[in-house]
């Protein structure tokens, strides 16, 4: 998703007006003597533009130390003490605002066959699930004396923060299921497509290890139905990361949402401080078929 940026102040221009000594043995006072070093510091927080005769002074944002002899006058910037805080932010409103709203879906026959099997697309003998399994371990994972087989390793399942040791207690998950893709516009691709977005592993999030107790309880509810910490509680994985990684796919395979999906997603993006994976370099919208 886009990057959070605050918005940025522009410069600020302090004008300081000094008069000439006047009196008795110039750059001396009425007494004759030196004038002590004035100090005039300018505020460190926001103020509003003043106008004074044909002089306008607009307040800094940094504060600037001014001093002032009878010689030479010198400036030092002084670090600021306070920032005026960032306006809102258009994240994630402007995401929200991409996916197309279907409250009535294609209604057409689900046919997980369409979808195909487990792939081996760079033929290494390794399929599509245990190149995840590969990929997510969290410790080196064993494999098959063919090297085919993922046999043993450690995970933290992604949805319930859980460690894994045994791999047949994992299943690879869609994050967003074949059945949710299929009534958000997936029903009208062509079966290239649909095995291309089974087997997607170019998006690290698209395809995830996850208990299976988890991945059945999920099946292919959306977000306004089902969620990981609704599920397992607060060690799971976060309401803000759960609907930004799912927008984010929707968005990249023009996906669309329903009313309730896009009200849900709203209340979970609410509770993020910025994008949560603004390391993530963005996938490509996916050519459709």
């Amino acid at each position: 998703m886009v990057p959070y940026f605050p918005r940025q102040t522009g410069a600020v221009v302090l004008l300081v007006v000094l008069g000439s000594a006047c009196g008795t043995g110039g750059g001396t006072n009425d007494a004759g003597a030196t004038p002590p070093s004035a100090t005039i510091r300018a505020p460190s927080t926001l103020a509003p533009t003043t106008t004074v005769g044909s002089t306008t002074t607009v307040a800094p944002l940094t504060a600037v130390s001014v001093s002032v002899s009878n010689t030479f006058v010198t400036t030092t910037e002084v670090a600021p003490s306070t920032y005026p805080p960032a306006e809102a932010t258009v994240w994630p409103d402007s995401i929200l605002a991409i996916p197309e709203v279907v409250d009535d879906p294609q209604v057409e026959v689900y046919d997980r066959g369409e979808w195909g099997r487990w792939s081996d697309d760079d033929g290494d003998c390794l399929n599509t699930r245990h190149e995840v399994l590969m990929s997510e371990a969290t410790a080196s994972p064993f494999l098959r004396d063919d090297g085919c087989l993922v046999t043993g390793g450690r995970w933290l399942a992604a949805f319930t923060g859980s460690i894994v040791e045994n791999p047949r207690t994992l299943d690879v998950d869609h994050f967003v299921p074949l059945a949710n893709a299929h009534r958000s516009g997936g029903w009208a691709w062509d079966r290239d497509t649909k095995r291309r977005y089974s087997n997607d592993v170019s998006d690290p999030r698209h395809l995830i290890a996850v208990t299976a107790s988890a991945n059945r309880s999920k099946g292919d509810r959306g977000p306004e139905d089902w969620t990981p910490r609704g599920y397992a509680g607060p060690e799971a994985m976060s309401d803000c990361v759960y609907a930004d990684t799912w927008i984010d796919i929707k968005v990249r395979w023009s996906l669309t949402v329903t009313s309730a999906e896009l009200d849900a997603l709203t209340r979970m993006l609410a509770t993020c401080d910025g994008d949560p994976d603004a390391q993530v370099v963005p996938g490509a919208t996916i050519s459709l078929g």
